[in-house]
């Protein structure tokens, strides 16, 4: 808009009209005086700006000046007796009204248009900040899983040193009963040694549970500065998905630091019945009562936690499957080439992680057996004491086998699937 430069317009076509008729000097002295030029140049201004205020004071001033002036203007005329130019003042009345109607239009659109912008212009924002809220719960996810990893490598570690430690003061207990000192003497050296391994891995766990919490905490404190508006993002928090895993981690490893806890008092415990086990002031049945209950949580734990990885390879290998079926179907390259991509991908997780967890569950299971196998003849399934406890260990070990197998059917249905993909080529 140029409402300058249609005053202008007006103003010389009022002019030269009126100039033709000689108008007195004190009339055009007036017609000069209007100070409109200072306003429409003001309202030409602000419409280019972004300043609702602004524009809306322009416009009244607008109003303001033109009104004045034209009532001014008529009163001025009628005085100089100009009746002869009534015709081009009511010219230029409708000139400024004109420019006042197309003003007050220009200035609602813009207004309107600088809403929109700040509108869309805060659409954007929310976007950037729900995408950067995303990156920091995603990150803390991220770290957080892989220090569950870790955490579950250590766990290992503690079972087996525990394993290890009660293996010890069983071999004491052999030793003892043979008449060997000296042997006994080492088996007891031997608990010591896997005691304070039990002890090392269970604050490693502890010290990896607060780092993961304290990972947490730093990222929800991160998000919770952007002060979110939850109205921008459907009434739901971006980051909540990924706090809600992270959440669910830290909860997990904080459970796990207590068993570690839990594992290392046993281990302590062991240390002790070993000396008295050197003095022959052990219980024997209750010694052997504490292994078999060990044996047991450990075949437990085992299944518990083989049985979940073996459900998730094997959902894998589902989705692997699904995606491959997608692929079938698809009549469009593009959808084609990223089903067989996620299909392959997910091809590669169940091989890595099934070829990992056989190799564990193998281990875990020679290790029950063993352990088992290991205790003497006193400890009979026939026993009403120790029987029960044989028994559970039995059947959580045939759990194992069970996950075992599910494993090896997940990776004959992604070999399946592999060889339908080559088949698109």
């Amino acid at each position: 808009m140029a409402f300058a430069s249609d005053w202008k317009s007006a103003k010389t076509a009022f002019e030269t009209a009126t100039g033709k008729k000689k108008p007195s000097a004190k009339f055009m002295g007036v017609f000069h005086k209007s100070g409109l030029e200072d306003v429409t140049k003001a309202l030409d201004t602000a419409l280019t700006k972004s300043d609702a205020k602004a524009l809306e004071k322009a416009l009244l001033d607008y109003v303001k000046s033109a009104t004045s002036y034209q009532a001014t203007l008529e009163k001025s005329a009628k005085a100089e007796g100009a009746a002869a130019i009534a015709a081009e003042l009511k010219k230029l009345g409708q000139a400024l009204d004109d420019i006042g109607r197309r003003a007050g239009v220009a200035v609602n659109e813009r207004i309107a248009e600088m809403r929109e912008e700040a509108e869309e212009e805060k659409a954007k924002a929310a976007e950037e900040q729900g995408k950067a809220a995303r990156a920091i719960a995603d990150k803390a996810a991220v770290q957080i899983d892989g220090l569950l990893k870790a955490t579950n490598a250590d766990v290992k570690l503690l079972d087996q040193a525990a394993a290890a430690a009660d293996l010890a003061l069983r071999n004491v207990l052999d030793a003892q009963g043979a008449g060997n000192a000296k042997e006994a003497k080492a088996q007891a050296a031997a608990v010591q040694t896997a005691a304070k391994a039990v002890e090392a891995q269970a604050k490693k766990i502890a010290a990896t549970a607060a780092q993961a919490a304290k990972l947490f905490s730093q990222a929800k404190a991160a998000v919770a500065k952007m002060k979110l508006d939850p109205k921008q993002y459907g009434g739901r928090d971006p980051a909540q998905g990924a706090f809600d895993r992270a959440d669910a981690i830290v909860m997990k490893l904080d459970q796990m630091k207590e068993e570690a806890g839990e594992a290392a008092a046993e281990a302590a415990g062991i240390v002790k019945e070993a000396a008295q086990a050197l003095k022959g002031a052990l219980d024997l049945r209750a010694t052997y009562l504490a292994s078999c209950r060990k044996l047991a949580k450990r075949a437990r734990d085992a299944d518990s936690l083989y049985d979940s990885v073996a459900r998730d390879v094997g959902g894998q290998a589902d989705r692997a499957q699904q995606e491959q079926m997608v692929a079938d179907d698809a009549t469009e390259d593009d959808k084609r080439a990223a089903s067989i991509k996620t299909a392959t991908f997910y091809i590669t997780q169940v091989r890595q992680q099934a070829a990992q967890a056989k190799k564990e569950i193998l281990a875990a299971a020679n290790e029950i057996t063993g352990t088992r196998k290991s205790f003497p003849a006193m400890v009979t399934d026939k026993d009403p004491d120790f029987g029960p406890l044989l028994a559970e260990a039995k059947q959580f070990l045939d759990g194992l086998k069970e996950s075992h197998a599910a494993l090896v059917k997940a990776e004959a249905k992604v070999d399946k699937v592999e060889t339908a993909l080559k088949k698109l080529g």
